[in-house]
């Protein structure tokens, strides 16, 4: 089979869009129609490529390839069993054709029978010269079956033969992070690279994995190689300065970061990390200024909302705090942690009905977390709202039905409404865990103390 679309066959496909505006069919001869064919299945234009081997079909009854392209668009469309069988007529003709054997084991793994398809793809191994395809394929199977081990084998096979290809590198680093053999895996990369010394992704992915061994000047090199080699690789940049800022090299990141930018499109998360540097360096305009850009760059970017409202928290400015929460969720009321800090800004306003409603959100946004319970039941206690306090309480040690403190606040609610005898039955439960129960309820609530 033709295994790339040649240039040279530019005219046959304007001949067949051509014919297609007609009631009239063309003849091609068989090489058109392979060539034809694939160059719309490269390009997903599955129905026209349906239509030309239709053709071919007719003009070329028996040509094997024709036969095999047409297997390939009935795998595409999930018609295995038909596929297969044109495969078996196939092999009848040619046993020894490498092509569909390798659709066979593309069957095998779409029925997940993904052993028998290593077997039938290690027999081709045994026949083809260009082994690169075969091993992918394998490692891929292996890749699918969660066997890590096996799958880097061949996955290596594949990068020292292409040690440009993206997809097998990331896949051989994906086995290696799986199987946390970092230390393999940096001198599989390195041998690599003595053979490709220029390669600027190797290189960073080298650094990657002497990052997972803690060998941080080791990551800087390899980082600085992959500049070396290509220093417009914004990657490099990116992964330098965050190694940079987790090492309080703070300035530095920022030139990296800063620098990465001019390489590529804005991105929010560099400008989080840029303002991230700028608070570590005290400078808060500008780290004020970059929270400002990474929300504009993206509004939906959840961190740096937090990160801005927080700056506001922090420096007790609540009114400038609420403003840009009341902003981050008019574009997502669904976020928790944004009602999360809608509560912890109106607490500190002593607006308890804003923070009961934001419990409440967080509650109904099915976050059952004990500490959104409690806080919830805490607001309705400030605000003297007993028997509300004591169902939210029920409800919640239905999930928590061991925790002293929701049976303490539970008494509270119903000492206050005057319900002693219900009071008691939560006391008790108290009184069972005391050593469970939160010192500082009983520094607030003195007069229960009392009654334990």
């Amino acid at each position: 089979m033709l295994e790339d679309y040649s240039p040279g066959f530019s005219s046959s496909i304007q001949k067949f869009e051509e014919m297609l505006k007609t009631n009239l069919t063309y003849f091609f001869d068989s090489q058109e129609i392979e060539c034809i064919a694939q160059h719309y299945i490269d390009f997903g234009k599955v129905n026209l490529a349906k239509k030309i081997i239709k053709i071919g079909s007719k003009q070329h009854p028996d040509n094997i390839n024709i036969l095999l392209l047409k297997s390939e668009i009935l795998i595409l469309e999930e018609k295995l069993k038909v596929a297969d069988e044109i495969l078996d007529f196939i092999h009848k003709i040619e046993p020894n054709n490498l092509d569909a054997y390798i659709q066979k084991a593309t069957i095998l793994s779409k029925l997940k029978k993904h052993h028998k398809s290593i077997e039938i793809l290690n027999e081709c191994l045994e026949r083809s010269e260009h082994k690169f395809e075969v091993w992918y394929l394998i490692a891929m199977e292996f890749l699918t079956i969660g066997n890590y081990k096996k799958a880097m084998i061949y996955f290596r096979l594949c990068i020292e033969k292409e040690p440009n290809d993206h997809q097998v590198l990331y896949n051989l680093i994906y086995c290696i992070d799986n199987l946390k053999c970092f230390s393999e895996g940096i001198s599989i990369l390195t041998q690599i690279l003595e053979g490709d010394p220029y390669n600027e992704l190797v290189w960073l992915e080298v650094g990657k994995l002497y990052l997972e061994e803690k060998k941080i000047k080791e990551a800087l090199k390899s980082f600085d190689y992959a500049i070396l080699c290509d220093d417009k690789f914004s990657a490099a940049y990116v992964e330098k300065a965050k190694l940079l800022q987790k090492n309080n090299r703070f300035t530095e990141s920022i030139e990296n970061y800063q620098f990465s930018l001019s390489l590529e499109s804005p991105s929010a998360f560099i400008y989080l990390r840029i303002a991230e540097c700028f608070r570590m360096l005290r400078k808060n305009n500008l780290e004020v200024k970059y929270y400002k850009l990474s929300i504009k760059e993206d509004p939906n970017y959840e961190e740096s909302w937090i990160a801005l409202i927080q700056y506001y928290l922090n420096i007790n400015n609540f009114k400038i705090a609420l403003k840009y929460c009341n902003k981050a969720l008019k574009i997502n009321e669904h976020y928790p942690d944004y009602w999360k800090m809608y509560a912890k800004i109106n607490k500190c306003l002593n607006r308890f009905v804003a923070v009961e409603e934001a419990f409440k959100n967080i509650i109904g946004l099915g976050i059952d977390e004990l500490r959104s319970w409690s806080g919830w039941i805490d607001t309705l206690i400030s605000q003297n709202k007993w028997k509300k306090g004591y169902i939210i309480g029920l409800k919640a040690k239905k999930l928590y039905p061991d925790v002293p403190d929701l049976d303490f606040k539970i008494a509270l609610c119903y000492l206050n409404l005057g319900k002693k005898s219900e009071m008691e039955i939560y006391l008790d439960n108290v009184r069972k865990n005391i050593n469970l129960l939160s010192p500082k309820l009983l520094k607030f609530y003195p007069h229960l103390e009392v009654l334990i």
